[in-house]
């Protein structure tokens, strides 16, 4: 049987390209990742073991064009708890509020 996490906000600040931390709450072998209208740019996930420990990269990033909006990706995230949406380039347009939700398949 499917298990969803609750739906968090990963918000990257306009002139930004990390967003704060995300608690998914458990720690959860996949993400799903609602991409909306962002600048040219890849994203990527980084996580921590601790809420407020060291982040790093996690596997492949995703491109996404200028414009992008209503693209939905799920990303192997293996069991990791605490996570921040990295982007490749500053978001000049506006504040990205990327939705993410863990999910076990």
């Amino acid at each position: 049987m499917s298990e969803v996490g609750e739906i968090k906000i990963a918000e990257i600040a306009k002139a930004g390209t990390s967003s704060g931390v995300v608690d998914l709450e458990d720690y959860y072998p996949y993400l799903h990742v609602v991409i909306p209208t962002i600048d040219s740019a890849s994203l990527k996930v980084q996580v921590s073991e601790l809420i407020d420990g060291t982040y790093q990269d996690l596997g492949p990033s995703v491109t996404a064009a200028a414009s992008t909006g209503a693209y939905s990706d799920t990303w192997t995230l293996g069991g990791w708890r605490y996570i921040k949406i990295v982007a490749g380039a500053a978001q000049n347009t506006g504040e990205v509020k990327i939705k993410v939700r863990g999910w076990r398949g």
